[in-house]
Parts: structure tokens; C-alpha cells; sequence
């Protein structure tokens, strides 16, 4: 039998040690972020492959580690416990390892993962963040990864697939793959809850993050390695806008989030049937709708998503249109944590790079 005290004892070795937390990681963040120090690190690591068939049998291995240190000045000076009393200031790096995998094999319009980029060690994002107490209205300013925010379907980050993150018409007819990760560009955001249940941000941001000179550059696909540590701020090519309106709803008692937007691009493209002739000027519209189908408290909730994008400007796009869906089962059979979906992508060519391809 065990004494009072020696219960106690291994009631308080219990709690210092958890399987999910073994060094006790969480218990030091939470003290480092009370100072007004916040620390968050993500670790990537994948393989994928064409193990046989195809044109081209290959393995590739992707990774991706980020740090993220956020200060908040207010409580690091102790002039206020509440968090971001005065805003605060973020500062990311990534460490991109391994080789991209959409490229070369594949020459694909899809990226095969979020994570895949070209190999660097790069600044990420580098920003002043504030709300208000209400957290009616916030803003950031700095070198900002856009994509985090919009165009994001919440239900489609379960899947590793690259269009299921930023999609791929941006991806495609944007300089550098346009603001996103890994290639952050400097920025300015604003968001307004203006209304119970409506949103309302709006980014204006240079449109060539790592400052290439050339939007088609056959040695370097995406551009990445013209700024391979991301410390370049560029305002030479082009001014590049987005907005977004988000409303919350709720249908047959379930919840979900409709979201329409549009982005401007001032910057010169080449024209897809001569590429040493551009046009100024690019732009797209898109909607994304999140919601739930089904919610069962023994079998899961299933959650559907849709995402388009058009734009009419085919002339100096490669994508026309880009759509993706797909359902998620969250939770299934009682398993928090897991989850099970499936989803698609697609995207149409522009008419007249069809005929270009046609002709090659």
C-alpha cells in the first residue's frame, strides 16, 4: 500500500511527464509566451514517387522546417499582461530541403505537395501584427506569405496535394507563383469584421517577391533561387491587389463559410503566343465554399469544400480556370485527431496555350 505522500509523489512525476509532450515543450512555451515570447517550430519530411510506369521512375524526398518567434513588446516590458497590448512583431525562417518533385519528373500544373519548393535556407515572413481589443478590425504590415489568408479553404488543408493550398491558377500565372510560401512578399493587410458574421480583408502587395527579372526563366522554374535567402524587397515590376468577403452560415443546422474574392495584378506578363511581347495588367476572381454535410457524434462529421477561379484574360495566362473539392470525415468512429477524405483537382489551360502546345 502507498503512503499519502508518496501517492502525492507520483501524482506530480505524472503530471510533469506526458507521452504526448515527453520534454515538456508545451509547459515551456506557455511560461516563454506569459514573457511575451512566442516560439512555434513545424517539421515536414515526405517521399514521394513514381515507384514504376510513367515516362520516368523517381523518388523524392521533400522537407520543410519552420521557426516562427513572436515578440509581443508589451508583455516583454511588462506594461501589460494583455496579449498584443501594443501588437507584435514576427519573424519566420525555413529550412527547405530535399528536391521539388512537380517539376521534374512530372512538368505538372498541380504541385504534388505544399511543402515543395526549391532547396534554400530563406527569411519567411518578417511583420507587425495589431488588433483591436474587439478584434473588430486587425492589420499587418511587413514581408507577408498571403496565401495563409486568402483563397484558403479550411476543410482542403487536410490534404497534402499543392492545389489544395494556394491554387493553381495564382500558382501558375503569377510572378514567382505570386505571394506564397515560400516566397513572401512585402505587404500590407487589412481585415474588418463589419457586421456579425461578415469579414472583409484586403492585401496590397508587391507582385514579384524574390525580384526576377525574367517572369519565364527555363534554368529556374519558379524564380525561388533569384532570392534563395528571401531578404530581397523588390518594388520594380508591379502592384499586386486582393480582396476578400467572408460569411459565416449556417444551413440545415450546420455550420459553414462562403467566400468570394478577386485579385489585381499591375504588372507586365508576356503573351502566351509570344512570350518577347507583354501586356500590363492580370486579374481573377474566385469563390470557396467550406461546409458541413453531415455531423454524427458516433460516426464523424463530414465536411464538404468547393474552390474556383477564373480569369478572362487568357492572351497571358496559362490557367483559365482552376477547380477543386473535395469531403473530409473528421473524427471518424470516434478517433479524435484522424480523419479521412478525399478530393480533386483541375485546371483548364488558356485556349491559346492550348494551341501552342498543339503546335509544338
Amino acid at each position: 500500500m502507498l503512503s499519502g505522500a508518496a501517492s502525492a509523489g507520483i501524482a506530480q512525476a505524472d503530471d510533469q511527464f506526458s507521452i504526448d509532450d515527453p520534454f515538456g515543450w508545451n509547459g515551456l512555451k506557455q511560461k516563454l509566451a506569459r514573457a511575451g515570447v512566442g516560439v512555434s517550430v513545424s517539421d515536414t519530411e515526405e517521399v514521394w514517387g513514381i515507384p514504376r510506369g510513367g515516362a520516368l521512375p523517381s523518388e523524392h524526398y521533400i522537407g520543410a522546417t519552420t521557426v516562427d518567434l513572436v515578440l509581443d513588446p508589451a508583455r516583454l516590458t511588462g506594461s501589460s499582461t494583455r496579449e498584443g497590448a501594443w501588437g507584435t512583431f514576427e519573424i519566420s525562417a525555413m529550412d527547405i530541403r530535399g528536391k521539388p518533385f512537380s517539376n521534374y519528373p512530372l512538368y505538372a500544373f498541380n504541385q504534388t505537395s505544399t511543402s515543395e519548393a526549391d532547396p534554400n535556407l530563406r527569411l519567411y515572413e518578417l511583420a507587425y501584427n495589431w488588433h483591436s481589443t474587439d478584434n473588430m478590425f486587425s492589420a499587418r504590415v511587413g514581408k507577408l506569405d498571403l496565401s495563409t489568408e486568402f483563397m484558403v479553404s479550411d476543410t482542403a488543408q487536410n490534404f497534402l496535394n499543392g492545389s489544395f493550398g494556394w491554387p493553381m491558377l495564382p500558382s501558375n500565372d503569377l510572378y514567382d507563383q505570386g505571394p506564397a510560401s515560400p516566397a513572401a512578399a512585402p505587404a500590407v493587410r487589412l481585415n474588418i469584421a463589419f457586421a456579425k458574421k461578415w469579414q472583409f480583408r484586403l492585401a496590397v502587395a508587391d507582385d514579384n517577391a524574390t525580384g526576377a527579372r525574367r517572369f519565364v526563366n527555363p534554368t529556374d522554374p519558379w524564380n525561388q533561387n533569384q532570392d534563395p535567402s528571401g531578404t530581397k524587397f523588390w518594388f520594380g515590376t508591379g502592384a499586386f491587389v486582393i480582396g476578400e468577403l467572408d460569411r459565416d452560415v449556417s444551413l440545415f443546422g450546420h455550420n459553414g463559410s462562403w467566400k468570394a474574392g478577386f485579385f489585381v495584378d499591375t504588372g507586365p506578363f508576356p503573351l502566351q503566343s509570344d512570350s518577347s511581347v507583354s501586356r500590363r495588367g492580370n486579374w481573377a476572381v474566385y469563390m470557396v465554399l467550406d461546409h458541413t454535410l453531415v455531423k454524427d457524434t458516433g460516426a464523424g462529421t463530414l465536411k464538404g469544400f468547393v474552390r474556383w477561379d477564373y480569369t478572362g484574360l487568357s492572351d497571358r495566362n496559362q490557367i483559365s480556370a482552376s477547380l477543386d473539392a473535395g469531403v473530409v470525415l473528421t473524427d471518424p468512429f470516434h478517433r479524435t485527431g484522424d480523419s479521412f477524405g478525399l478530393g480533386f483537382g483541375y485546371a483548364a489551360p488558356s485556349h491559346l496555350e492550348a494551341i501552342v502546345w498543339k503546335v509544338r
